[in-house]
This record gives structure tokens, C-alpha cells and sequence, in this order.
């Protein structure tokens, strides 16, 4: 996961605010409606996945625009759940670019008392490199060192790992192979030419780039680029 800039509202999400928020709120709060059939947030779907190149927001996974393969469709996902937040079932700020899988099979309407990391916070301390880093080793997300003070920020984190699915056997298994050759292609290059190869692989991106981000801020620290 890689923080996310989700950019301005786009026009249009305000009007559908206005016109169809109330019925969710009806039926999750209130129990006075049956539940609403309206999913106009679908139609900012490509607005949302502009800002990533049509990566997943969770897992870093490159997302198919219609066809389902692999859990890969391109879905719009509420970051707080429709049952627990209905008054932000139109609101731009809840709204995540996610892969079918990471969206339907695994957050699901899960909201932990202590939420979870979100990809395109404002807050920096609160942004996935705050709070994750990535194991060399193992292929493995996990929770920052610096969380070791905080019991609350690094239960949150952890939270976000499990309920995401971010280690799950086949994610981590092609997270490591694409961050292994990104830091083989990485120290076979000449130091001076180092940097344009980060930015380019980086700002693409490439698949999982939020870990290959950690992976530099770890060669960085001990020296070896």
C-alpha cells in the first residue's frame, strides 16, 4: 500500500449526494427504508483509478477495467462501510479504487474500533508509509518499527494487514519477486544513475511500488545505494 493522492471532487458527486444519501441513511439508521439500489459512485470509478494508473489502492495489484480475472475488476469501495458510515456513501473522501478481490472477498463491511490505515489520508503520520514497511526477507507488509511506542497506531496497522489480505500466499509470493528484480535491476546500476531509475519505476508505477518504496528507504538507511 502507497499513499494515494485522490485529488479534487470531480463534478457531479455533490448532486448525487444531495439526491440519494438520505435513503441510505434511512435504512442503516432509521430502519424505515429497504435498502437502496443506487451505486452511482460506479460511475467515478476511472476518475479514482487515474490517480493510482489503475493500481489497487490495498494491494497494489493492477486492476482490469471490466472483465473479472483473478479478483482483479476495478471496483469503487467505501473506506468506512455503507452499514456503519451511510451518510458517506456519496462522499468523495470514502471512496477507494480497489481490486474485486481486496474490495468483496476481503474488507468486505469490516470497520475495526480503531479503523484502518486509509491509502489517501490528508494526515502524514497516518499515510501507509507511516505505518507499514516492508520485510526483505519474506515478502511480508508489516508494521512499521516506529509504531513499537504506540500500541494503538501499530494494532491499527496490523488490523489493516489481516482484514486486507495484503500477505496473503500469492500476493506476497509476486510482491517479492517484482521488489527482488526492482533491487537487482536497482544496484546494478551505476550510482549516478540510481535516482532516475527510483523515479522512473516509482512515479510509472510499477505494480506493488508502495513496497519497492520501502525497499529504497531500507538500502538508503544501511548504506548500500
Amino acid at each position: 500500500m502507497r499513499w494515494i493522492d485522490r485529488g479534487p471532487e470531480p463534478s457531479g458527486v455533490a448532486g448525487y449526494a444531495r439526491q440519494f444519501t438520505q435513503g441510505w441513511v434511512d435504512h442503516f439508521c432509521h430502519k424505515i427504508r429497504g435498502r437502496p439500489t443506487d451505486s452511482y459512485w460506479r460511475e467515478f470509478r476511472a476518475a479514482l483509478g487515474m490517480r493510482s494508473s489503475g493500481l489497487c489502492w490495498y494491494c497494489e495489484r493492477r486492476c482490469q477495467r471490466d472483465a473479472e480475472v483473478g479478483g482483479r475488476k476495478a471496483t469503487v469501495d467505501h473506506f468506512k462501510p455503507l452499514s456503519c458510515s451511510p451518510k458517506l456513501a456519496y462522499e468523495w473522501t470514502n471512496w477507494v479504487f480497489s481490486c474485486s478481490r481486496c474490495n468483496g472477498d476481503y474488507k468486505k463491511n469490516k470497520w475495526c474500533p480503531l479503523g484502518y490505515v486509509d491509502p489517501a489520508t490528508s494526515v502524514e503520520q497516518e499515510r501507509p508509509d507511516w505505518n507499514f514497511d516492508y520485510d526483505m526477507l519474506t515478502g511480508e507488509i508489516i508494521p512499521h518499527p516506529r509504531l513499537k511506542s504506540d500500541a494503538e497506531a501499530e494494532k491499527k496497522a496490523e488490523d489493516t494487514i489481516f482484514d486486507l489480505g495484503l500477505n496473503l500466499i500469492d500476493i506476497r509470493y509476486y510482491r517479492f519477486q517484482e521488489i527482488r528484480q526492482f533491487v537487482a535491476d536497482l544496484l546494478a546500476l551505476p550510482p549516478e544513475d540510481r535516482q532516475a531509475f527510483i523515479d522512473c519505476s516509482l512515479n510509472k508505477p510499477m505494480e506493488y511500488a508502495g513496497a519497492a518504496a520501502m525497499a529504497v528507504a531500507q538500502l538508503r538507511a544501511s548504506g548500500a545505494i
